[in-house]
């Protein structure tokens, strides 16, 4: 059975109590700072539109709007993405999606610099990071098998250097477990990006966009 989800509002702020959220069971928008987390129950039960003590916000991760670079709302998805600072991203998981989506849009209200647009991501962009994976694990079973079948047969390699091996000492190592075995390792591997390559495929949709 679902949990209640109930929101409030006042003039300079707004919460939702998501009470069958396990990562964030409030999410508090005031003075354009997201606030996020699980506080003690009794603090959730206390809070009302005319709380006057919101000290436990302290105790909650925050991100001010000022950090923010860009915020997402994808269809079908169970959060909102936050991408602030250098290289930092967090999100906001919830599972119902017209609280999601109200989330989404009174941020979207309470940010008027920031430019929103909604597309549907191109699948090169969409699936970069599993394409890489594919074929830097290629490259790497390549390379090692072609090492593996010298050595099977004869050649004798040797590293010069000292220090740590880095990329061409850890292929040395794999071509050393032979053939066999690098075809099987890459085989387990190989299935296993395919398989998320093919469900990231499927995930993707039509999404929201916040930027800055």
């Amino acid at each position: 059975m679902r949990g209640t989800i109930n929101t409030k509002k006042t003039e300079m702020q707004k919460f939702w109590k998501i009470n069958d959220s396990k990562s964030n069971t409030l999410i508090f928008i005031k003075d354009k700072t997201i606030y996020k987390g699980n506080p003690k129950q009794d603090e959730l039960n206390k809070l009302h539109p005319e709380s006057s003590d919101l000290s436990f916000l302290d105790t909650l991760f925050s991100i001010p709007y000022s950090y923010i670079k860009r915020i997402e709302n994808q269809i079908g998805q169970n959060e909102i993405k936050i991408f602030y600072g250098k290289d930092s991203e967090d999100e906001l998981i919830i599972e119902d999606k017209n609280t999601r989506n109200n989330v989404f849009e009174f941020i979207k209200k309470d940010n008027p610099n920031f430019k929103y647009s909604t597309e549907l991501p191109s699948v090169l962009n969409y699936i970069k990071a599993q394409l890489f994976a594919l074929l830097f694990s290629s490259g790497i079973f390549i390379w090692s098998l072609y090492l593996a079948i010298q050595i099977e047969h004869g050649v004798e390699y040797e590293l010069v250097g000292k220090g740590r091996p880095g990329i061409i000492g850890i292929i040395f190592i794999i071509a050393n477990l032979g053939v066999v075995k690098i075809v099987s390792g890459f085989i387990i591997l190989f299935t296993i990006i395919v398989v998320a390559l093919t469900k990231r495929l499927k995930s993707r949709s039509e999404t929201e966009f916040l930027r800055r």
